[in-house]
């Protein structure tokens, strides 16, 4: 899924960082790297902890000390700003006004008439209104997704698509996100994404902002996902997404495979993560994949036999 040409995504070593919120690990990291970690690294500079501890208070020094100076971290101090409770109040009524309309875009209360394109729009946007443009666009790919009836669809979207605006539209897709999570649940965001170009890198972005959700996004897109992934362009995106969420966070990787067994869903990708997986023992007699295979066929539950020998057949087609 090459659509992402050129961008960079969270690294290993940065994710395992905000996994621990290991402050002296984020301040190893370049800027560009921090760059993509800004909005929950904000949001924990200026929102008031549960951890009231003296290590605590220590370590936040420490991470505004890595924003100050930083220039990027002004517009995300803007966009925590705004007014979450009416926002989500009119995004609720836009959402009711969609159902009635029958899915149809029709009138909009988050947004009114747009003198321009999206981009345009966005780039002259106080805070508030990016985060309207942001949420208007992200809850009509997330209705459309609820209508189509699993049937995947690409949706061209200027917001999503735009070089030059990516990194801000990644800072307020993670600030929606965060401050309005009953709204947005973030499997439902994920799945979503993958219907727009440069799908996976918002995707991983906005997890490694929220690290904990990483399990739970990656359940959602495999339960989501077809039961035989080869043929179709939707089952080769979210494989492709789910493997770019495992090389940020390998130490899940191999309970992810598990989550496709478990589910009988995506075999492609249990065979992709099989390769892409490297031991700290490299055991020569037998290759990974060769015992992956294996254990599938030659196991005891005849649903996964069926499933994974479904995938065989149609590999050789």
């Amino acid at each position: 899924m090459a659509d992402s040409p050129g961008l960079q995504f969270v690294s290993s070593y940065a994710f395992e960082a905000m996994q621990k919120v290991d402050v002296v690990r984020l301040a190893a990291l370049s800027d560009p790297e921090l760059r993509l970690l800004l909005p929950c690294l904000v949001r924990m500079a200026l929102c008031a902890p549960a951890d009231q501890s003296q290590s605590w208070a220590q370590d936040k020094k420490l991470i505004l000390r890595l924003l100050s100076g930083v220039e990027a971290v002004n517009s995300i101090v803007a966009l925590l700003s705004v007014d979450f409770h009416a926002l989500e109040q009119d995004a609720r009524k836009e959402q009711q006004l969609r159902h009635k309309a029958g899915g149809s875009n029709g009138e909009s209360i988050l947004v009114s008439q747009l003198q321009h394109g999206l981009t345009l729009e966005f780039e002259h946007s106080d805070p508030l209104r990016r985060l309207r443009l942001t949420l208007s666009e992200l809850l009509a790919i997330i209705n459309k997704v609820a209508d189509s009836n699993g049937e995947f669809f690409l949706k061209s979207s200027e917001l999503f698509e735009s070089p030059v605006y990516l990194d801000e539209v990644a800072d307020v897709l993670c600030i929606l996100q965060a401050e309005l999570p009953s709204l947005l649940p973030i499997v439902d965001v994920a799945e979503a994404l993958l219907h727009v170009r440069n799908g996976e890198w918002f995707m991983c972005l906005l997890v490694a902002n929220v690290p904990d959700s990483f399990s739970e996004v990656c359940r959602g897109l495999i339960k989501n996902g077809e039961r035989q992934d080869e043929e179709s362009v939707g089952g080769r995106r979210r494989t492709e997404a789910l493997r770019q969420l495992c090389q940020m966070n390998p130490s899940q990787a191999l309970n992810i495979r598990a989550m496709v067994v478990e589910e009988c869903h995506l075999p492609g990708l249990g065979v992709a993560l099989t390769l892409d997986y490297k031991p700290d023992t490299p055991d020569e007699a037998v290759s990974p994949l060769v015992s992956y295979v294996s254990g599938l066929l030659l196991g005891t539950n005849s649903k996964v036999r069926t499933w994974f020998s479904m995938f065989i057949r149609n590999g050789q087609q």
